[in-house]
């Protein structure tokens, strides 16, 4: 069996417009596998529509709730989509780099999305749209949802900023796979209320997200034909060329024999 026993306990980050829980069990069975092999799992919590400010104050007080309840001086942050970016924030902003061992970010745009600055001359449908997320994640548990500016947020030039104000720290393991699916537009399950978001600015993406945007820290490369959903096993299908389980069984045994 894989040895997944890491020194530090993993807290698990989840990206924009959905939570842990909402509308689906967003990491599938990657938390059950990781712990059956030994880890300490624990999920983030925050906003689904959250700013990245805020969801990364957030993640501090998980953070420091994580390392009490294990008696650990670290954690490793394993995140998807817009949770590597409110991970990085906590980090290098929030002061919490003495306290995370590794980041590994999964299909985050690190250098933002050419179809969120596309929206922003959309002010209307953009408006309209923000308002409809606003309500159903307030709904459904949301804080201080404002999926407005965390659209702006993500733009490459909104990113082009967030990166020189947040450079890495030298304490921190920082690495990053992407993803591609070999269409342009591509609307499964959940994503498919954003087909109308989508406008081919950014080329091939895993349906959201461009490697070339997921680049930070050690790149790992790409993962061919598979989804942004599919990165996180959010609908629990076996793909025949993707194996999730052995993905997160190996990157979790990596990081323990790191020493992380």
């Amino acid at each position: 069996m894989t040895d997944c026993r890491t020194r530090y306990p993993i807290l698990l980050i989840h990206g924009l417009n959905c939570r842990d829980e909402v509308p689906f069990f967003y990491w599938g069975r990657v938390p059950a596998l990781l712990a059956a092999h030994g880890a300490r799992v624990y999920l983030s919590g925050q906003d689904a529509c959250g700013t990245i400010g805020h969801n990364a104050r957030a993640l501090k007080r998980r953070i420091q709730r994580v390392m009490a309840a294990e008696n650990s001086e670290k954690v490793n942050l394993i995140a998807h989509s817009k949770g590597g970016l409110e991970a990085r924030y906590a980090i290098s902003t929030l002061g919490m780099a003495d306290r995370v061992a590794s980041l590994t970010t999964i299909c985050t745009p690190h250098h933002g999305s050419k179809t969120a600055a596309v929206w922003q001359d959309r002010p209307l449908a953009r408006l309209a749209l923000s308002g409809v997320e606003d309500l159903y994640w307030r709904l459904h548990g949301d804080d201080q949802p404002d999926f407005r500016a965390s659209l702006e947020e993500l733009t490459p030039a909104a990113m082009e900023r967030f990166n020189r104000a947040n450079p890495d720290s030298p304490l921190v393991y920082y690495q990053s796979w992407g993803a591609r699916l070999e269409k342009k537009y591509h609307g499964e399950g959940g994503m498919a209320r954003f087909l109308l978001a989508l406008t081919g600015a950014d080329g091939l993406t895993d349906g959201l997200v461009s490697p070339d945007s997921a680049v930070w820290g050690r790149w790992r490369g790409t993962l061919d034909r598979v989804s942004h959903l599919d990165a996180t096993d959010s609908r629990r299908r076996d793909l025949t060329h993707f194996s999730v389980s052995d993905f997160y069984l190996r990157m979790v045994r990596e990081l323990a024999e790191m020493g992380f």
